[in-house]
Formats: structure tokens, sequence, C-alpha cells
């Protein structure tokens, strides 16, 4: 599989191309789509990063937590 490298303003198919392996393609897309929690910065999964507000678990809980605990006027 060929995939372009570049494309020209007027649209027309690049002159010069690379070789993708196959298998390489997802491989780059995987390597592209990493995910951190925004609080503390450990690497997560999608799934963890979008159930989570973008957050990783332990994370979350301590944030949920935190607001039940002042909600009920513990803090």
């Amino acid at each position: 599989m060929f995939v372009p490298l570049l494309r020209s303003h007027s649209g027309e198919l690049p002159v010069k191309k690379i070789r993708v392996e196959p298998g390489e393609e997802s491989e780059a897309r995987q390597q592209e789509e990493e995910y951190y929690c925004e609080v503390c910065g450990k690497e997560i999964s999608e799934d963890e990063y979008e159930a989570y507000d973008g957050m990783c678990w332990e994370c979350w809980d301590d944030q949920m937590t935190e607001e039940c605990e002042f909600e009920e006027g513990i803090i």
C-alpha cells in the first residue's frame, strides 16, 4: 500500500510516495491516540478517558469522594 507524502497546491497526486507495510498504518494510528489523565498525567485508555471525564479512575474517584463529603457537610 502506498500513502501520499505530500499533496501539491493544485490538488494533483504527489510525486513522492512512501511504502507502508500492512499493519504499520493501524500501529501508527494507535501510537498517536494516547490519552492522559488531566489531573495526574498518568497514561490511560480511551475508554477510561471518556468514561471518567478525562481522568483516570483513581483521580475521578477522589474527586467524587470529595464532592460527596462536601455536599454532606463532612468537609
